[in-house]
Parts: C-alpha cells; structure tokens; sequence
C-alpha cells in the first residue's frame, strides 16, 4: 500500500478533476456527453464541469460526485478516494490565512503544489527561488514589489517565505531540490551589498545539504536549451492513493503564472532541464563561484 497524505486544497481539487478527466477519456466521452447526463439547464454545463476537470473549482456536493461515479463507471475504491478528495478540497488551504497577500489564484495553487512536492527542478534567471532567499534579500525584493504594504504585511511575507522554506530544512523527508541559477542571479544587486554577500554566502552553504543540488550556469555556457524562455519549476508530487500522481510546470511572469500539466508539456521541460543541467558548473566549482562572488563584494 501507498502511503500517503492528505492532498493540500488546491492540490485535492487538481486531483478531483484529473481522476474524473482520466476516467471520462476510459469511456471515451465527450465533456459534453457527461454533462448532458449530469443535466444540462440544472446547473451543468460543459465550461462547468471542464472547470472541475481543471482543478479550477471543487464546488461540487456528495450525490454530484456520486452520480458521476456512476456515469463513469468508477469503481468502488475509485468513488472512495474521489470522496476523499472532495472533502479535502471543501477544506481551507494551509496558506488560507495569507490569502490576502497571494496575487491570485495561480501562486495559491504552486504553494500547495510545492507542498505536497517530493522534488522540485527549478531553473532562474532573474532572482534567488523563493526556497533559497535569506530574510534580508527577500524583505529587499518585496519593499521593491509590494511598495504598498505595510510593515506588518510585509513581515507576514517573510513569515510565508519562512514556513515554505520549512520544507526544505526540515529533518524528516524534507523536498529535494535542484536548482540552477544563471551566473546573472549572482551578480545582479538586490538591497545592498552587505544583503547580497549574506545571500550568496547562504547559498554556499545551504547548498551542503544533501537534498539540495545547486548549480551555477555560467555565463560562458551561452543560452542552451530552455534558458531563452525563462525561470521555470517542474514539480514532482508525493504518491497519490492511487499510487502515482502527474508532475506539473510552473511558469511565472510579470502578468500571471500558469501550472502546465500536458505530459509533453512536462518532458519538454525535464529535456530543457537536463541540457541546461549539463551546461552548469559542478556543484563543488559552484560553491567556489558563490564563495568568491562574496569576497569580491
């Protein structure tokens, strides 16, 4: 048996809608076949229950989920973690009480995303990933995006960076992390030089960890694969109660965030990953990079 945990909010409603969209393809029908059975003009459309199947939405009640386990053909165990997750979407997210600091939907979905991740592969080429920012650079970067907030707001960012980054330090199964950074993230100041030095010393030595592999893409290994693009995270989840559970893409940028969970879409970024992996420094040759970048500061 598959041990597992209970699937943060945002994640369960992915989850919900990812069982049924599977189990729809199995009876090969169409969005609109299962919502005509569903009752169109009670309330089901097609934009609605493809909103379900997206994880956009878990407003859904029991006799719902059980009638669509009945259309589908779910098995009895299938209609029982379909329950499961029904209720833990129905539930409030661990990141709840910093709604109100969370530009939109996208970002709360990537946090309960990155806390059911078993690993994560990120590439940046603009700034330090949230998981490995000291409190100094972090507090620098949101006066300078969230110019305003109040102070109490802006040590409520630093105390939900601390908690996330709780995933990474702590001691039992803690997230593994590889993370590649353009040489650029190492050069471009963020505060002050004292911030910066701090920074690049704790990325020195955070990078000890054993389940954190840090590298630095120099700027002598040119634009490889997947570098042109941007920063981008592949998210490798923990083990549903189905046993397996389809890893997702996170990309960010000035206008949103969008999670890409095509499998195509996923092994694009696992190739771009990998070449650009190949490219970076070694992760011995990168603490020395960081050490020397912080002296000369």
């Amino acid at each position: 048996m598959v041990k597992t945990n209970p699937a943060p909010t945002s994640l369960a409603r992915r989850q919900l809608g990812a069982v049924l969209r599977r189990a729809r393809d199995r009876k090969k029908l169409d969005l609109k076949d299962v919502a005509a059975a569903m009752g169109l003009g009670l309330g089901w459309s097609i934009s609605k229950l493809g909103r379900i199947e997206r994880g956009e939405t878990g407003r859904l009640t029991l006799p719902e989920v059980e009638k669509l386990a009945k259309i589908l053909e779910l098995s009895d165990e299938e209609l029982s973690n379909l329950i499961g997750l029904l209720r833990q979407a129905a539930s409030k997210s661990k990141w709840y009480p910093y709604r109100d600091l969370l530009p939109g939907n996208d970002f709360r979905v990537y946090l309960d995303l990155e806390s059911a991740a078993e690993r994560l592969i990120m590439f940046h080429n603009n700034i330090i990933p949230g998981l490995l920012q000291t409190t100094a650079y972090a507090g620098a970067l949101d006066r300078t995006y969230f110019p305003n907030d109040s102070d109490v707001d802006l040590d409520r960012r630093c105390q939900l960076k601390a908690e996330r980054q709780a995933l990474i330090t702590r001691r039992h199964n803690p997230v593994e992390v590889t993370a590649i950074l353009h040489e650029a993230v190492v050069h471009t100041l963020v505060g002050n030089r004292t911030v910066m030095d701090s920074q690049i010393a704790h990325l020195a030595e955070i990078s000890k960890r054993p389940n954190i592999s840090l590298r630095v893409l120099p700027f002598s290994a040119g634009l490889p694969l997947g570098t042109a693009s941007g920063s981008f995270t592949i998210i490798d989840l923990k083990a549903n109660a189905e046993g397996e559970q389809s890893p997702v893409v996170y990309l960010e940028s000035l206008t949103g965030a969008v999670c890409l969970d095509e499998p195509d879409e996923v092994d694009e970024h696992r190739v771009a990953a990998t070449v650009i992996q190949r490219a970076a420094l070694d992760e011995v040759s990168t603490r020395t990079l960081l050490r020397q970048a912080s002296k000369k500061g």
